[in-house]
This record gives C-alpha cells, sequence and structure tokens, in this order.
C-alpha cells in the first residue's frame, strides 16, 4: 500500500472519467448532470468525521482537519451546522 494516498486526485479523476462518459460529445448531455458541490463536501467531511467516531480514534476533529485542508475550528463550525439543521 502506499505511504501517501491524494484521495483529492483520485475524486478529480473519477469526475473526468464518469464526465466524458455522460457527457460525451453531445452537448445536450449537460442536462443530464447534477452535482452540488457543497451538499459532496459536507458528505465527505461527514464520512471522514463518522468513521472515525465509529472506530473509537482519538483527535477526532484534528485528523478531520488534517485530512480536508482546514482549520480545526472550521470542523467545529460545519458539526454545529449539521447538527443545527438535524435538531
Amino acid at each position: 500500500m502506499k505511504n501517501h494516498i491524494d484521495l483529492g486526485a483520485e475524486t478529480v479523476e473519477f469526475v473526468r472519467t464518469r464526465m466524458e462518459e455522460v457527457l460525451g460529445e453531445d452537448p445536450q448531455n449537460i442536462c443530464r448532470v447534477e452535482w452540488n458541490v457543497k451538499e459532496v463536501k459536507e458528505q465527505i467531511f461527514r464520512l471522514f468525521y463518522d468513521y472515525q467516531v465509529m472506530h473509537g480514534w482519538p483527535h477526532v476533529a484534528a485528523n478531520t482537519a488534517l485530512i480536508l485542508g482546514y482549520d480545526h475550528r472550521a470542523i467545529n463550525k460545519m458539526l454545529k451546522k449539521q447538527h443545527s439543521k438535524h435538531e
């Protein structure tokens, strides 16, 4: 296994491949694509955060901030925002 895995680069490559598959050469296909980037960002945040919580790992907010390239205070704001959404 690699020592360092850049999921950002892998995600961009996946999106590029899917975009070519979906759009092809027909400009009309653009109507077939929907991607709420803000929602995807929140889902990815929750995936990393919840995974660590489920496994009982320490320093979840700090680790999530490091992985996602955020300041740890931003992670706390995201948690508060998502918590208030579900109330």
